[in-house]
C-alpha cells in the first residue's frame, strides 16, 4: 500500500473517530441537559409543594386565631354585659330591697296584710311567720297584737299565728302548718320578681352591642 494510500485511510479513520466522538460529546450533553431541568422541574414542584403547604397551615392557624379572638371577644362582650347588669341594676335594686325589708315598720304593714288576707280566704290553718332572729325580737308585741287581729276578723274562728326566727335575711316568709304552702316574701323572692320584669328592658340598651363594634376605629 501506497504511502499516500495510507495516509487516506488514517484520515478517513480519524474524521470519522471524531464525528463519532462529537456525536457521542453531543449525547451526552443533551442527556445532562435533560436531567438538569428534570432536576430544577422536580425542585421547583418540591419548593411549590413546600410554599402552598405552608402557605395552607398559615391560612389555617389565622383562621383558628380569628376564631378564638372573635369567641374572646364575645365572651368579653357578654362578661362586659353581665358586670353592667349586675352593678347598674342587680346591686343597686338589691340594696334598695333590703334596706326596706329590713324597715320593721314596713315588715309589720307587709305581714299583716299577707297574714290577714290569707285567713279571710282559706279554711282554718295555723301559719308560721319566719323571720330573721333580730326581727324576731323587734316583732313580739306585733305579733300578739295580729293574734288578736286575726282572730276577731269575718267570725271565721281563731287562725294560729306563729312567730319563729329562721335563715332569713331579709323580709319573711309564712308557713302553713300543714306544711301544703309556704309564701316567700324575703330579699331574694322579691330580687328575682322585680328583676324578672326589669332585666329585659334593661338588656334592651345593649342589644345592638357586639364584639366588632367599633374596632375599625
Amino acid at each position: 500500500m501506497s504511502d499516500h494510500k495510507l495516509q487516506e485511510l488514517i484520515e478517513t479513520l480519524r474524521k470519522q473517530a471524531v464525528e463519532s466522538g462529537e456525536a457521542s460529546s453531543r449525547e451526552i450533553v443533551e442527556e445532562a441537559r435533560q436531567e438538569a431541568e428534570a432536576i430544577v422541574e422536580r425542585a421547583k414542584a418540591e419548593a411549590d409543594e413546600i410554599v402552598r403547604r405552608a402557605q395552607a397551615e398559615a391560612d389555617g392557624k389565622l383562621k383558628q386565631l380569628e376564631s378564638s379572638m372573635e369567641i374572646a371577644s364575645s365572651q368579653t362582650v357578654t362578661r362586659l354585659k353581665r358586670a353592667i347588669e349586675t352593678n347598674l341594676l342587680a346591686l343597686p335594686l338589691s340594696e334598695k330591697v333590703n334596706a326596706t325589708l329590713a324597715d320593721t315598720g314596713f315588715l309589720e304593714d307587709l305581714i299583716r296584710a299577707v297574714a290577714l288576707e290569707y285567713t279571710r280566704h282559706h279554711e282554718k290553718s295555723d301559719l308560721q311567720v319566719l323571720v330573721s332572729e333580730e326581727q324576731r325580737e323587734r316583732l313580739v308585741d306585733f305579733m300578739l297584737a295580729l293574734v288578736r287581729e286575726a282572730s276577731e276578723g269575718e267570725g271565721r274562728g281563731h287562725k294560729g299565728l306563729t312567730l319563729h326566727a329562721e335563715n332569713v335575711d331579709f323580709g319573711f316568709m309564712i308557713n302553713r302548718m300543714d306544711g301544703n304552702v309556704t309564701l316567700d316574701f324575703t330579699g331574694e323572692a322579691f330580687l328575682a320578681l322585680f328583676l324578672k320584669f326589669l332585666t329585659p328592658r334593661f338588656r334592651q340598651y345593649f342589644k345592638n352591642v357586639t364584639a366588632d363594634e367599633g374596632a375599625g376605629e
